[in-house]
């Protein structure tokens, strides 16, 4: 026997998954049949205002069904779920009610309070089938000649000893192979159930995280603009004076040769402090933004710092191409400030930069061989430009030992110059993966969805051969194997329907917030079409008499119009078009 296989049928959580899978078709039934009558005794009573209470009753008696649930997965398959609401604000009941229903944990509760009928029943009768075959193989021997015309096992009856101890490895063999399966349906139940039940990211909280980050970018492009807007005035306006202060006295010094010499000394020294400060604001305009790297490209930038550092200065490799502007701007600080460290703090005797693409990123390495003892966060430049960096969704590592020099590496990524062309930063572009990194996603959740498919075949095809040994003339297989098929039909829709958003969808002129909305809407079409399918196929196995899937069918039409129509243009939402 497999060690997996052997570990699956002595492990006692196998059985507490097994239990639970039994006792969540009990509780669906009661759950379900609950919630529908009280939710439509409120709808039905609310005219009259007495169905208000009614329905307010309802929302924390599914709160407490829910946390009944979670603890009875966590008493039986050991998965331990956490309360996901959020905590209630000060304030009296009304408010307490308010943050109740404003909390999506709320409604992700009843989802799944109404969904564990059919899914629990589902559960319930594969795993009654499977143990009830399995258990009545192995001990028909025992009891069999207690009927006085045997026992009916699909297409043999079974009468005699011989015939009932045939049966014995068959069930034994149903037991064998079915308790690890049942064991990896509960696995998959508790994990869908910790889906619903337990606590995912704050959408609050998400949305507040990612209007920072918007922020921050648009702070930081706001500073560049400023910074370019300072370098215009210095070279427009005050460094033009200084140079027509530098020729005015240097004519008053040709005039006053035959004059005072102490003013010809004083003229000549004028004519030194205006050159001195006409070099501290070229300087100056320089490092707000350098003019060399706006109209020649981070190349010859390059080239030029490594021209004017105090010690040889290799440039190893360097960009042939255009970069977006602030890649380019926060590759050029990143090299400026590791020399200037280097002429200030090193004390080495040369230096090396390196800035290359790779796998959608900026790669710029810059070394020295000089005294290293280096560190982040002390204060120093390089905490500067670890939030330059890090304001793009970079990275900055340092390796500084000791007497072996430094060595600064900085990630930067590199968006499509069409983005980045509209004002549109990496960071801007909230959940949008680069082209790799979205390839990579998919064939891992591609993955993900194989095993899913296997698990849910193999039961499925468990449950056809149980249904063929036991009493093919009854059509109860219809059951699971339409619960089968409504799971792996939203699992596949989910991988297959919905693949991550990439940097390649973004090339259009849609925006990011209607293309979102866009794929959201193909997502909930999907999921809605899968559901009215499921239903259908319950209205076949029922005897198809009256066509009540029609109404499931309106309603789904009327929702995805509702989530099809413009919204509201609002003021996030215009900052977020400006800058997307």
């Amino acid at each position: 026997m497999p060690a997996r296989l052997h570990q699956e049928l002595v492990d006692p959580r196998t059985y507490g998954r097994i239990a639970y899978l039994l006792v969540a078709g009990c509780l669906g039934l009661a759950e379900f049949i609950f919630l529908v009558t009280a939710i439509s005794i409120g709808l039905g009573l609310a005219i009259t205002l007495v169905g208000i209470p009614i329905l307010v009753g309802c929302v924390y008696a599914w709160g407490w069904l829910a946390e009944l649930e979670r603890r009875i997965i966590g008493a039986l398959t050991g998965t331990r779920i956490a309360n996901p609401y959020r905590p209630l604000p000060e304030g009296g009941r009304w408010e307490h009610l308010r943050a109740r229903l404003g909390d999506p944990a709320t409604w992700k509760d009843l989802v799944f309070l109404l969904l564990q009928f059919p899914l629990g029943l589902v559960a319930f009768i594969v795993t009654l089938v499977v143990l009830s075959v399995g258990l009545t193989g192995l001990t028909l021997p025992l009891w069999y000649w207690a009927l006085n015309d045997g026992y009916e096992l699909g297409v043999m009856t079974v009468d005699t000893l011989p015939e009932a101890l045939l049966c014995v490895p068959v069930g034994a063999l149903v037991l064998v192979l079915g308790i690890p399966a049942l064991s990896a349906l509960g696995r998959f139940y508790t994990a869908y159930a910790e889906v619903l039940l337990g606590s995912n990211v704050d959408p609050a909280l998400t949305a507040e995280v990612s209007d920072l980050r918007d922020a921050r970018s648009r702070i930081i492009e706001a500073a560049d603009a400023e910074r370019r807007r300072i370098e215009r005035d210095l070279h427009d306006g005050a460094q033009q004076r200084l140079v027509a202060l530098a020729l005015t006295l240097r004519m008053a010094e040709k005039r006053a040769e035959d004059g005072d010499p102490e003013s010809t000394e004083l003229v000549r020294k004028a004519s030194e402090e205006a050159g001195l400060a006409l070099k501290e604001l070229r300087d100056l305009a320089r490092g707000i933004h350098p003019a060399i790297l706006t109209n020649r490209g981070l190349a010859a930038a390059l080239d030029d710092l490594a021209g004017r550092a105090s010690v040889p200065v290799q440039v190893v490799e360097a960009p042939k191409t255009r970069l977006p502007d602030q890649v380019e701007a926060a590759a050029y600080f990143v090299v400026s400030e590791c020399l200037a460290n280097v002429d200030k703090h090193a004390g080495a005797s040369s230096a090396t930069v390196e800035v290359r693409a790779e796998n959608d990123n900026v790669i710029v390495v810059v070394g020295d061989d000089g005294a290293g003892g280096a560190e982040l966060g002390d204060g120093s430049g390089l905490q500067g430009l670890e939030d330059r960096v890090g304001a793009l969704d970079g990275r900055l590592g340092l390796e500084s030992p000791r007497g072996g020099g430094t060595r600064v590496t900085a990630t930067i990524p590199l968006a499509t110059p069409a983005a980045l062309g509209t004002g549109l930063d990496v960071a801007a572009v909230r959940g949008v993966l680069s082209d790799a990194d979205a390839r990579t996603v998919q064939a891992h959740r591609l993955g993900s969805l194989r095993v899913v498919l296997a698990v849910l075949s193999g039961i499925a095809a468990t449950v056809v051969v149980v249904w063929a040994l036991t009493s093919a003339g009854s059509a109860w297989v219809a059951w699971p194997l339409l619960g089968l098929g409504l799971l792996a039909g939203l699992s596949a829709w989910r991988v297959l329907g919905n693949p991550p958003l990439s940097v390649a969808d973004m090339t259009g002129e849609e925006n990011t917030r209607a293309l979102r909305r866009r794929r959201g809407l193909r997502s909930s079409a999907g999921n809605l079409a899968i559901v009215n399918v499921f239903l259908i196929g319950i209205w076949v196995a029922a005897g198809a008499g009256y066509f009540w899937p029609a109404w499931v069918m309106l309603g789904s039409a009327i929702a995805l119009g509702l989530k099809a129509l413009p919204r509201p243009y609002s003021l996030h939402d215009r900052l977020f078009d400006e800058a997307s």
